[in-house]
């Protein structure tokens, strides 16, 4: 499984990057806009072929998830923390973020993945992961309920790393909207994922 995660502020040819990464077969595409008005996010996902709506993941803005026919909501470490009453919701496919294994270990079923990061030293964010990367901790894995999803620094050289030490999964950041050519990254990454694990498809939530 690749994730992809939006930039929070709108960068040039975003909308564009993003459909063609959908089109070469993105698994899901987690919103960030933070800052987004109801209805500037409601035009966001509105200008997103509909045919790619059950692929798209709320980061915010959880009360417009029925109006838009979204069904994936993702709340960040201290949502998780501070909203207990609205983490179990059966009818949406929920997902979180963790930074160390033990709390991963300790996620409840309700939580259908989560990210774990930083998995190496970040992209983005400079001297992020620098000493706590978390690569070396998924052999402490105990959780097998909750899907691993490794974020932070995954790149087209290491993308096969995670998955090699029990994760199920790679979600793409600095890879994509740092970089000078997001999609053959993207593709170059994906095309590592089919060639060295044949469960690739099995299971897309």
């Amino acid at each position: 499984m690749i994730i992809a995660l939006t930039p929070e502020e709108t960068i040039h040819a975003e909308k564009a990057v993003i459909h063609t990464l959908l089109e070469k077969g993105l698994d899901i595409l987690h919103l960030r806009k933070y800052h987004f008005t109801d209805l500037q996010m409601a035009r966001y996902v509105e200008s997103i072929d509909p045919a790619y709506l059950e692929k798209l993941v709320l980061h915010s803005h959880p009360h417009l998830s029925t109006e838009l026919g979204i069904s994936r909501i993702h709340r960040n470490e201290w949502s998780r923390q501070h909203s207990p009453s609205n983490q179990v919701n059966t009818t949406i496919i929920c997902s979180t973020s963790v930074h160390d294994i033990a709390a991963f270990n300790k996620l409840d079923k309700c939580w259908t993945y989560a990210f774990l990061s930083p998995i190496f030293p970040s992209i983005s964010k400079k001297e992020y992961g620098r000493y706590n990367a978390q690569l070396n901790q998924l052999p402490n894995r105990v959780n097998f309920t909750v899907r691993l999803i490794a974020l932070g620094g995954i790149n087209q050289a290491n993308c096969l790393l995670p998955l090699q030490e029990g994760a199920e999964g790679i979600a793409l950041y600095g890879a994509l909207w740092q970089h000078p050519d997001p999609i053959q990254n993207f593709i170059a990454c994906q095309q590592k994922l089919w060639k060295n694990f044949n469960t690739y498809h099995k299971d897309k939530h």
